[in-house]
Parts: C-alpha cells; structure tokens; sequence
C-alpha cells in the first residue's frame, strides 16, 4: 500500500520482497557507522526484520516502530526507508536512503512527505530528530524540513554499546 507520493518518491509499506535490497542497504558503510543497530548479518535477518514491522501497519492505536520503504517512482526501486519510533521524549523520525541514492534530495522529500502525513494522519504534534553531531547531512535533511535545534548532548547507541555526541532537533 502506498502511503504517500510526492514528485520523484512513493513511501510504501515494506514487503518481504524488500528483503535484499533492506540488506544490501544495511551492510553499506554510512548505514555502519550512523546506524548500526540496523546492520543485519544476513538477508534473512532483514526478512525477519521487515515481517515484525509489518506487523505494526495493522494495529490500533498505533504501534511503533512504524517503517516504511521509499521508492523511486521512475524505476519503482527500493532507495531506503523512513519511520517513526518511540523515544522516552516522544516520537523520533528515522531515515537512511542507499549509497548510490545519496546527494540527490531524496531524504530530504521523503522526511518532509512522511512528517506532514505523521503530523496529519497521526495527529503527531511533535516529532524528534535526533542525530550524531557529526552527520551534517542529515541535520542538513532535517533543517531543510523546519526541524529546528534544541540541544546537543550525549546518547547511547540503541544497543547501548557506545557513547555519541548527537543534536537534537525537533518539529
């Protein structure tokens, strides 16, 4: 099901069908380093992955984590994913978007479609982006979505194995 379109991009429910390219997206080096969490060892990792959150499309209230694909309307390929997540704060914006699909304003379309449907669907008054302080580019994308600086400080990864330094910005 597609959940939302803009000019360039659908945001569409992930399917199982997804599984190898979640993966290959997964073991890319800035996917290493920004977000380890969601590095899978193998592509039935990223299956068993995508069938859990496939799961949250369904329920009522909602249920998060609630991830969804992006796609290229062009070619109709999987170019990363967008979701939302609880945090003790509220409710944070995730993004990544493949390599080869960087540096084109693709995650920057793709939060400002997801955000306003989240804002519009959910009735999310507040959404949280939270960021090493080293990733420009993605305080890039979320500043280009009126994401606005709130404080910078120290955080855990989710494993909680390591300590970064990340912004934290909020719409």
């Amino acid at each position: 099901m597609c959940l939302v379109e803009t000019e360039r991009l659908r945001i569409r429910e992930l399917a199982l069908s997804d599984s190898s390219l979640i993966y290959k997206y997964s073991i890319e080096k800035t996917m290493q380093e920004e977000l380890p969490d969601q590095v899978y060892e193998s592509e039935n990792e990223a299956r068993e992955v995508i069938q859990f959150l496939t799961t949250k499309y369904r329920t009522s209230p909602q249920s998060y984590p609630l991830v969804y694909g992006v796609v290229l309307k062009t070619s109709n390929t999987l170019i990363g994913h967008v979701g939302l997540s609880e945090i003790s704060a509220g409710i944070e914006i995730g993004y990544a978007i493949g390599m080869n699909f960087q540096g084109h304003g693709y995650a920057t379309e793709a939060v400002g479609a997801f955000t306003e449907w989240a804002r519009n669907s959910l009735e999310i008054n507040t959404i949280y982006g939270i960021v090493k302080t080293s990733n420009k580019g993605s305080q890039k994308v979320l500043s280009n979505n009126h994401f606005i600086f709130k404080k910078e400080e120290f955080a855990k990864s989710f494993g909680g194995q390591y300590l970064n330094k990340v912004c934290v910005l909020s719409l």
